[in-house]
């Protein structure tokens, strides 16, 4: 049975605390990332309703821009454009190439670490088998032609937010402080781990999207079918489907920009991570483990980051030695 018996069942306790914890984290690595800004000496128009190009979101993309993409680049678009449209071209090819370096950085300093560094103790001590070169190609393609679709949902998003379309904001002071800041960051992870756990579930239960979106994800089925590599490995609509929460999510509850922003940027390196086959203790958090009974068993375990969703709508299935598990 997928449904957990009550030895199982996560310590609501323990739950909570991890929860808070990673909440704790996106609000400590938002006022670092706030205090580094302003040591960089940006200088961010605080009136987010003054008008495109003076509001701060504006602002900080068209910054981000200029460190990301060389001059003449940036250049060439604005002499060609309207100031818009220069942007969000410039926009989408900013996030074309972070995406790309992210994936390879984190992927790639993954798979150093754990088939190399520690590859003795993690998988030849235990009788597992690493992925072959051949699937780790097979999954940097996949991604690496996918990233050209990826990279215009947050486009989308910056346009949405922009132009006044969200409940995002720049200033904690325009929510009235901290306190409602760290309220209004939990209640928006949590809709997006709802929104990500339903949009998951979905693409299983609708033999159409199974069928032709998702199920490509899947051919990677058994643990030595998985890497760091297949964390983006998708069919382009299926990762734009499961990131979309993020964007939904803005027009639910209030978010910071720069949590949300770090937000997206935590995802990428914990789906790196969740794909890595490695077993770990990780409860209430929805490690590899699980996600890797959730590749072999296909109908269970389709949370984000917390096994909750899973356990109160009936899919958790706890993990034994995952690298041994039958087939459903």
């Amino acid at each position: 049975s997928s449904i957990p018996g009550p030895m199982d069942r996560p310590s609501v306790p323990r739950f909570m605390l991890q929860g808070l914890a990673l909440v704790a984290l996106f609000v400590g690595a938002t006022a670092a990332l706030e205090e580094g800004i302003s040591l960089f000496g940006f200088d961010i128009p605080m009136s987010p309703h003054a008008g495109f190009e003076k509001n701060p979101f504006f602002a900080f993309n068209q910054w981000i821009n200029q460190m990301i993409l060389p001059p003449a680049m940036l250049q060439y678009f604005e002499d060609r454009m309207t100031i818009k449209q220069a942007h969000y071209s410039v926009t989408y090819l900013r996030d074309f190439v972070a995406g790309t370096l992210l994936y390879y950085m984190v992927a790639g300093l993954w798979h150093l670490w754990i088939y190399h560094v520690r590859g003795e103790r993690y998988f030849k001590k235990q009788g597992a088998t690493m992925p072959s070169r051949e699937i780790i190609l097979d999954q940097i393609q996949l991604a690496q032609l996918s990233m050209f679709v990826y990279a215009g949902l947050p486009v989308f998003s910056e346009w949405l937010i922009e132009e006044g379309y969200t409940l995002a904001y720049w200033s904690i002071d325009e929510i009235g402080g901290w306190p409602i800041y760290v309220a209004y960051t939990a209640a928006y992870l949590a809709c997006v781990e709802i929104g990500i756990y339903w949009m998951h579930r979905t693409l299983h239960t609708n033999k159409f999207l199974y069928k032709y979106v998702h199920g490509l994800h899947h051919k990677y089925n058994k643990p030595e079918l998985l890497s760091p590599w297949a964390s983006v490995a998708f069919n382009p609509l299926d990762g734009i489907l499961q990131a979309c929460p993020y964007v939904i999510c803005l027009f639910i509850v209030p978010c910071h920009y720069l949590t949300h922003v770090l937000m997206l940027f935590f995802t990428a390196v914990w789906a790196t991570n969740i794909h890595d086959a490695l077993d770990g203790n990780t409860e209430p958090i929805m490690g590899s483990k699980y996600h890797t009974k959730h590749h072999t068993h296909y109908h269970v375990n389709f949370g984000q980051f917390f096994i909750f969703c899973d356990w109160f709508w009936g899919t958790l299935s706890a993990p034994g030695d995952s690298r041994r598990m039958k087939l459903a």
